[in-house]
């Protein structure tokens, strides 16, 4: 069986990513599509692969040539595309007078193409194209298992063509020699002359056509799912995958269940890096493999793909921190914040040990630059300016205040792993054990930070004598690991939680008024309060004080 893989296009839709990267070789699965094809085409007994390229051609070439195939691979330059039909006319002394498979490569499927190839021998029609039901690209009528025409735009009634078929040389007639063309106009001249094209119909063909953003995000998506759920011991069906939505948190991530029979993972969609030389998918991964290796409690990575954005974890379920202390009184809480502690503290300390400064994707580390831009003025302008509308208060004349506190709060801190968003919604309750999730924000900074933002959560309000005591739990637990000094520990808390209640009301303003996320606001007063508790700390600030006061 020889074959074609058509992969010259410009892949226009697929922008500004193809500039540098020729659709062809698009990751699936961390293999580009067109090496998917080429593997698919050998399995399935072929001997000889014809592959036109044009655009960025030299890139395409190295990546084929770069591999020992198992078949003979014939790479052929179209200085001038030529479309479907003349691409296929072009390479035509390479199929020896026989029939030959015809494949996008932009396309990827689950189907046996050594099957596909027994049909079109088992008939005499000079043509096969495999067809399935996908109503947007359904543009082909078929009836009684041949092709009877094709339409410009999908209809009811009419099925799609996959980008797969096989040809005999007869079709060759009809292709347009040395200038361009399409193979579906050939195709239509061949109908109108009595030709029979033979139609092969695919039921629930997993199937999808990477030509856009959104389609090449929905392949890579349900083929890295549908791989990795098989590795679980779930059946390779990549169509039975069944993919729901999450509810989301406040970022402009995505994220969704996948599940196989009894198997299932979560998936986080970043959105595609393209043009981004260090995405937070690549943090997430390295961060989330170097604490699992650190034995910190975390999902697991099954999977990363920087390109597409995407990342593959293992599920957890959906029970959160805050949803089972809301319903307990102290005593069961404080169990169970013990626990969760015990597991922070192992993070923050182990998972510093060999931790690189450049995984993280804003910056190195928690510093007074990241605490002036990210937490204080966030606080100034999403909260006061935005959400509050204060026109009276301008950020730069709090500046040096602000830049006080941000060197107090960084003085002689005992410094750890830290995952700067350590809140009851980011920790997950499953197997006995408490899991921290939403870690790609972790950086080095100080030990007290997390504990800060887990004690004054908003989302489960804790009372402050209770807060005292989980903190003098955690202080003695520190020490015991790293010998810190507590009354230097407690100072840096405070200023800690101070700098964490002013990125939380920053956060929640931003993402109720302008990301229109209703589920923040109603946790806004008692991180006001929250806030207003900690105004002793403001002394030496006096204009920072004087606003805290008057919220």
């Amino acid at each position: 069986m020889h074959a074609m893989i058509l992969a010259a296009g410009l892949g226009t839709r697929l922008l500004p990513a193809t500039k540098t990267i020729p659709k062809p070789l698009f990751p699936i699965l961390g293999e580009p599509v067109i090496g998917r094809m080429i593997l698919d085409l050998v399995r399935s007994g072929c001997t000889k692969i014809v592959i036109n390229v044009h655009h960025l051609a030299d890139d395409v070439k190295s990546f084929v040539l770069s591999r020992n195939w198992g078949a003979e691979i014939v790479l052929v330059h179209e200085p001038v595309l030529l479309g479907t039909g003349g691409a296929i006319a072009n390479a035509a002394s390479h199929f020896c007078n026989d029939s030959f498979i015809v494949v996008n490569a932009d396309i990827v499927a689950d189907i046996d193409l050594a099957a596909v190839f027994a049909f079109h021998k088992s008939h005499a029609g000079p043509a096969t194209l495999v067809l399935h039901d996908c109503p947007p690209f359904n543009n082909v009528a078929v009836e009684k298992g041949f092709v009877r025409a094709f339409y410009p735009q999908p209809g009811p009634g009419l099925l799609a063509f996959t980008g797969i078929q096989v040809l005999d040389p007869l079709v060759l007639d009809f292709l347009p020699f040395e200038k361009p063309g399409s193979s579906i106009e050939a195709f239509e001249k061949m109908i109108s002359q009595g030709h029979e094209i033979c139609a092969l119909v695919k039921e629930k063909l997993f199937w999808h056509d990477i030509g856009t953003p959104q389609g090449y995000c929905r392949a890579a998506t349900e083929a890295a799912a549908c791989s990795l759920l098989a590795r679980q011991g779930a059946a390779l069906d990549c169509k039975a995958v069944e993919i729901t939505r999450l509810a989301g948190d406040g970022s402009d991530r995505i994220w969704s269940r996948a599940r196989l029979g009894e198997k299932s993972l979560v998936i986080g969609d970043h959105g595609p890096a393209w043009g981004n030389p260090h995405p937070e998918v690549r943090a997430m991964a390295l961060i989330g493999k170097h604490l699992k290796k650190k034995g910190a409690r975390v999902p697991e990575i099954l999977f990363s793909d920087e390109f597409s954005g995407l990342v593959f974890v293992e599920d957890l379920g959906n029970t959160l921190l805050c949803d089972l202390v809301q319903k307990e009184d102290d005593s069961a809480r404080f169990v169970r914040y013990k626990k969760v502690l015990d597991n922070l503290a192992h993070m923050a300390v182990a998972g510093a040990v060999d931790f690189s400064s450049s995984w993280p994707w804003q910056s190195a580390g928690y510093d007074e630059s990241l605490i002036i831009e990210k937490e204080s003025r966030y606080f100034v302008e999403a909260f006061v300016n935005g959400f509050l509308g204060r026109k009276d208060v301008a950020f730069e004349d709090l500046l040096p205040e602000f830049e006080t506190l941000a060197k107090r709060s960084l003085e002689n801190a005992a410094t750890g792993f830290l995952h700067r968003d350590c809140q009851s919604r980011n920790i997950m309750a499953a197997r006995g054990d408490y899991f921290f999730i939403d870690f790609q924000a972790g950086r080095t900074g100080p030990l007290a930070y997390d504990a800060a933002s887990l004690l004054i959560d908003p989302y489960t309000n804790l009372a402050d004598s209770f807060q005292q005591k989980l903190l003098e739990y955690y202080a003695e637990l520190l020490c015991c690991l790293t010998g810190l000094n507590k009354e230097q520990f407690y100072a840096t808390y405070s200023l800690c939680a101070l700098h964490r209640n002013f990125q939380i009301l920053g956060a929640f303003a931003f993402l109720s008024r302008v990301k229109k996320k209703p589920g923040f606001a109603p946790y806004i007063p008692q991180a006001i309060k929250s806030l207003k508790k900690r105004a002793g700390l403001l002394r030496d600030t006096p204009k920072i004080l004087a606003l805290v006061q008057s919220l």
